[in-house]
């Protein structure tokens, strides 16, 4: 009678067994670390563009203010020299050459004509101003800054101007910078380079949801109105989501809006460039364990050569040991004999490698691997758990006083052992039940389980103190500035609870940092 007992040998049945559950757990390993990368890359991408469009946009105010600054020095320099003609044109080719800003300057006297304007070549002077009289709630009293609009030239642009009074307060006429939309200007150097090169680029809508800057200049004019993440901005301010473009490309997209001149600024990465860096990391991550995976399997090879009898128990378990919990069985197997106790040991050992590595690829995708706290996903998930239940806890959230000043001065590098340092105290403070989170940046969040606000701003005045103590990697004294909400106090929601104590954390800051702030809501 035929049977596949007189013809298979039972070493390389093992054997097959075993490259069946490498092979699985590899594939199981490969999987959880492309599922897990996945997500984590995009929850890192959208947080990546809405934190840089959102200093993005607080460029573009800082320069707005700047600017105005500068004007508002001009026209009190003007002011006092307004008969004098060499003066004003000096002044206004100083405005137009000194860093960029401007495409055109104009000094406009009382009645609306132009005195002088630069560069000369415009030739403007003399001619009465038209456009600025068309501008919307525009007032030549007061400065201004206008909203895009196309000039009687076909020029799309924007204006900054300033009144000009002379020593006696008298009304003088107007000093006008201009700056072209759509010609290259200052803008493109504070928007046209993106930091990360894997095709993220930005473009800026004005108020009514119109392109007027976009590094493909083709696109410059278009109505971007009916644009999903526009539509949000226009709505919201800031923020991030995924959607699929006008091409049917989808993307990965963060936005923010100038307070000064409220333009939106969206900042948008190809999901399919996103997918790519998540494939490469999976490719390396299994490279790197294949001599492993290989050397294990020769070592079990030699082992199950020696094997000269049936051994059904193990035969069984083999295929379920890529699970965990399978390992406690296989320990309990009673290895009586040489051959059984080596494979036993080699099962076990190679198992508990294997199970090691998705054990620390989970510990990767729950914590920031930078500080070695919990990541925001995870910390949003824990403390939802809390709010379902319904248990009372208190939120710090702390940002680092000045950290743009270190990596600034300090590079980078200095500016993550800075943060490091941070979270080694952070994570010291913590009592049992307890979290701390990185939450984006320099931002870190504190959650206190059954503390009272009261007890809460305690612990964060003596945490500031044991902070104060350590020697800063940037060589200087590290402060920090903290919001604090309690739930639920101040909220039923954990959106509220983190918006209370962010305005607390902002009004900290305001107050002159190194402070802590309850939320007054």
């Amino acid at each position: 009678m035929f049977s596949l007992r007189n013809i298979v040998k039972l070493k390389y049945l093992f054997i097959s067994v075993i490259a069946l559950a490498f092979v699985l757990s590899t594939l199981v390993g490969v999987y959880s670390n492309y599922k897990g990368n996945l997500k984590l890359m995009q929850e890192q991408t959208l947080e990546n563009n809405r934190v840089y469009a959102l200093k993005l946009a607080e460029t573009v105010d800082k320069f707005i203010v700047h600017a105005t600054n500068t004007m508002r020095y001009s026209a009190e320099q003007i002011g006092y020299n307004f008969n004098n003609m060499n003066e004003l044109q000096e002044e206004a080719k100083r405005l137009y050459i000194q860093g960029d800003t401007f495409s055109s300057v104009l000094i406009v006297d009382a009645e609306d004509n132009i005195m002088v304007n630069a560069p000369q070549k415009l030739g403007e002077a003399g001619k009465k101003v038209l456009s600025l009289e068309g501008l919307e709630n525009y007032n030549k009293y007061e400065p201004f800054i206008s909203d895009p609009f196309i000039s009687p030239t076909g020029r799309k642009l924007i204006v900054i101007s300033m009144p000009i009074y002379d020593e006696q307060g008298i009304f003088k006429g107007v000093l006008s910078g201009n700056i072209y939309l759509y010609e290259s200007n200052i803008f493109e150097s504070i928007l046209g380079q993106h930091p990360y090169e894997n095709g993220s680029y930005v473009y800026v809508v004005d108020t009514q949801g119109e392109i007027i800057y976009h590094p493909n200049k083709a696109r410059l004019g278009e109505d971007a109105s009916e644009n999903e993440d526009v539509v949000r901005l226009l709505n919201e301010k800031q923020g991030a989501l995924t959607f699929v473009n006008t091409l049917d490309q989808p993307m990965l997209a963060g936005f923010s809006q100038s307070e000064k001149t409220r333009w939106g600024i969206i900042v948008q990465t190809p999901y399919d460039a996103a997918l790519s860096m998540v494939w490469q990391q999976v490719v390396s991550v299994f490279k790197i364990g294949l001599p492993f995976i290989i050397f294990s399997t020769i070592i079990v090879f030699i082992l199950a050569s020696q094997i000269v009898r049936p051994l059904e128990k193990i035969a069984e378990i083999s295929g379920d040991s890529v699970k965990e919990q399978e390992m406690n069985k296989l320990k309990d197997i009673r290895a009586w004999y040489y051959e059984v106790y080596k494979i036993q040991k080699a099962l076990i050992h190679s198992f508990s490698i294997l199970h090691g590595k998705v054990n620390t690829l989970k510990e990767e995708t729950t914590t920031d691997s930078l500080t070695k706290l919990l990541n925001r996903h995870t910390f949003e998930e824990k403390i939802k758990v809390l709010t379902v239940q319904k248990k009372d806890y208190t939120l710090v959230m702390l940002d680092v006083d000045w950290f743009k000043s270190i990596n600034d001065t300090y590079g980078h590098v200095k500016g993550d052992e800075v943060l490091q340092a941070l979270a080694s105290k952070l994570k010291e403070s913590l009592k049992e039940n307890e979290l701390a989170c990185r939450y984006g940046g320099e931002e870190f969040i504190l959650v206190f389980t059954e503390t009272t606000v009261e007890e809460a701003y305690e612990r964060v005045e003596s945490l500031q103190e044991k902070v104060l103590q350590i020697i800063s990697p940037a060589g200087e004294k590290l402060t920090f500035s903290a919001g604090i909400s309690n739930y639920p106090l101040h909220g039923d929601q954990l959106k509220d609870i983190i918006v209370k104590a962010d305005e607390a954390l902002y009004k900290a800051k305001e107050n002159g940092r190194n402070r802590v702030e309850v939320t007054n809501a």
